[in-house]
């Protein structure tokens, strides 16, 4: 079973270690039953059954997005429009 490493930022310094899916519960268990709704709904529905399958490096960028949201390591859209390189 993969399992994700690493350790937190700022304040909250930490070493973790979780399998895949103890991570995608911990990301769960901090939404609202709305988001979790939206969330479900969004995964169904842009599900290509036509298309070829996500290949282990699209896999494995979505799963260290997940970790940075339930970390709360993310930054606001006109934050990332103004540090980005250009």
């Amino acid at each position: 079973m993969l399992a994700a490493c690493g350790e937190g930022s700022g304040s909250e310094r930490y070493n973790w270690c979780v399998t895949v899916k103890e991570e995608l519960h911990l990301l769960i268990d901090g939404l609202t039953d709305e988001q979790v709704k939206d969330l479900l709904e969004d995964l169904l529905g842009s599900a290509d059954e036509e298309g070829p399958p996500l290949d282990e490096d699209t896999l494995a960028s979505l799963d260290r997005s997940l970790a940075d949201i339930a970390l709360n390591r993310t930054i606001s859209l006109e934050d990332f429009e103004r540090e980005r390189p250009r």
